[in-house]
Formats: C-alpha cells, structure tokens, sequence
C-alpha cells in the first residue's frame, strides 16, 4: 500500500536535505515494514510516499514519521482513485495546491483536464503540468532536471499570451524565463486574474 504523507516542515528543511530525510524517515519506518520512496522538500512541508505492506502498521509508521520530522499534514491514500471532478474545477484545484507548494498533487489534479481539453487549452495545460512537474524535482534537489523540464514548459506556453484559465500566462512565463535565464530555479506562485 501507498501513502502520500505531508509533514509541517516550518522552514527548517531545504531541498538540500532531501537525501538525508529519506534515510531518517526510512530509519522511523523500517521496523514496521514499511519504506520510503519519492521524499520531497518544500517550505511548508516535507511530502514522501511511504510503502506498506499493510494498514495495519500506518498509525505507527505515521507516528513515528511525526516525531522525527513533524507533525502530520495530510495522509492520503494513493492505491485508490480520488474522486473525478470536472476539467474547471481540476485546473482551480491544480493552481491552489501549486500556489501552496504541492506540485505533485497540482500536477495530478491538472494532468485529470489536461485528458480531457483539446487545442490551446491542452497545450497550456501540459505547459503548467510541466512546470509542476519541474518544482517537483527541485524539492528533490535536482537543478539540471528541473531547468530541463522548465524549458519544456517555457516552450509549451510561449505561443500563448494575456489570462487564460485565470492564469495570466505572460507574467508567469517571464517568471519561469528569469529563472531559466539565472540558472537558479526557485518556487514560484501562479498569479490569479480576479
């Protein structure tokens, strides 16, 4: 069984630690079967899917992930599909938990309407999901990857201009281009058109 689990980070924790996380938090879970896979860093938060064999050992392994990072912000189960919502809803979803630094989810819930959209939509969308997917793997610390695949997402969004989605794309693309440009990615927010 597979566990996405969200711990408060405060700050305390940078990308940078995300292999020593890994080895602390298989060290808490080991001894009741489980395993630690996919371990990331943001600032509210430290995200890792931990692997059991059964639930029966999820509140301890929890527990126990808690003492030796923090405490618990979510736990989902993610063997089991959520429930399906429609493409609006999925994108509005998709920029909240982006905007709150849980890229892996943002891309999840972003690639549901990216299935079902066609034409500028579909291009745009796979544009944000990319850029999702690039923040993913800073928060594992992995800059060459993470500037490769916000360079998928610049050219995937540079054809398109003003607000789209509610998103305007300019701003957001210039964001992403300073950042190719510096060589440093960094976290960033989706600005929302009112």
């Amino acid at each position: 069984m597979r566990f996405l689990v969200r711990l408060s980070n405060g700050s305390k924790f940078t990308p940078k630690d995300a292999r020593e996380l890994t080895l602390r938090s298989y060290r808490a879970v080991k001894e009741f079967g489980g395993d630690i896979g996919n371990l990331r860093v943001s600032n509210p938060a430290v995200e890792l899917d931990l692997l059991l064999k059964s639930k029966i050992n999820l509140q301890t392994a929890t527990k126990s992930l808690e003492k030796e990072l923090g405490p618990l912000l979510t736990l989902r189960e993610l063997d089991i599909q959520g429930p399906q919502m429609q493409a609006g809803d999925a994108i509005r979803k998709g920029i909240q938990l982006f905007n709150e630094e849980r890229f892996w989810e943002s891309h999840e819930a972003l690639e549901s309407a990216w299935l079902t959209a066609a034409g500028a939509d579909k291009e745009i969308l796979q544009g944000l999901i990319l850029l999702a997917v690039a923040l993913v793997h800073l928060q594992k610390n992995e800059f060459t990857v993470t500037l490769s695949v916000m360079r998928r997402a610049q050219s995937k969004l540079s054809a398109y201009h003003s607000e789209r989605f509610g998103v305007n794309i300019d701003d957001l693309r210039d964001d992403v281009s300073r950042m190719i440009s510096a060589g440093h990615p960094d976290f960033l927010k989706i600005k929302v058109v009112n």
